[in-house]
């Protein structure tokens, strides 16, 4: 795969140069550097794994997709990461329904240089969901990392206890249609690709990293 392609590259200087690729394979998470272009440069033995399980997509040598983010989104991450401004957001895959969190941050110079990386490159790190968290909790993360407003944290408890979007409304003295604009918020913010698969998440008793 691309750990492969990346390390033995016959046009890649050896020696003190390659510990790049040694430490970042040794990491646990799968880790994936990349040119803005979305063009892959090196992907550890996790990457791999989670691309052969169809947990993102490649393509000519090319990200396509990691999890609900297609080459669009991605490209939007890479251009910021490689600007200089680091993104962390919510990961949904499908259809298993596991979860996760990627963060998109520029590689260090120190590492593009010694690995003969352009200075562009930006680090892609996949941070896999573990167990168990309280839907509460795991709700309070959630507006954490995606900024919900309070409103819209108090929509997704009340879903998230079950009532329905007209129960939500009264509940919270507020107007069918504005409750429905909170739950397109929260769909907006946190990437999701239904209400359900939300409310799924939410209740799922995966933990969130710190």
């Amino acid at each position: 795969m691309f750990h492969a392609i990346a390390a033995n590259s016959s046009d890649r200087p050896s020696g003190l140069q390659a510990q790049p690729h040694l430490v970042l394979a040794a990491l646990p998470q799968p880790l994936l550097v990349l040119r803005p272009d979305r063009r892959l440069l090196f992907a550890n033995a996790n990457a791999n794994q989670l691309l052969t399980e169809g947990l993102g997509q490649s393509r000519a040598s090319h990200l396509m997709s990691i999890g609900q983010l297609d080459a669009m989104r991605l490209g939007e991450l890479l251009a910021l990461a490689a600007a200089g401004s680091s993104s962390r957001i919510a990961l949904w895959f499908t259809p298993s329904l596991a979860t996760g969190w990627l963060h998109a941050a520029p590689l260090a110079p120190a590492i593009a240089l010694a690995a003969d990386w352009p200075t562009s490159s930006v680090l892609l790190a996949v941070h896999l969901d573990q167990p168990a968290l309280t839907q509460a909790a795991r709700i309070e993360a959630l507006t954490r990392q995606c900024r919900l407003s309070q409103a819209e944290r108090q929509v997704l408890l009340l879903l998230a206890d079950g009532e329905a979007v007209e129960a939500t409304s009264r509940h919270l003295g507020l107007c069918v249609s504005t409750v429905r604009s909170h739950v397109r918020n929260l769909l907006g913010k946190t990437q999701a690709p239904n209400l359900m698969q939300l409310l799924r998440w939410t209740g799922s008793a995966a933990s969130l990293p710190h």
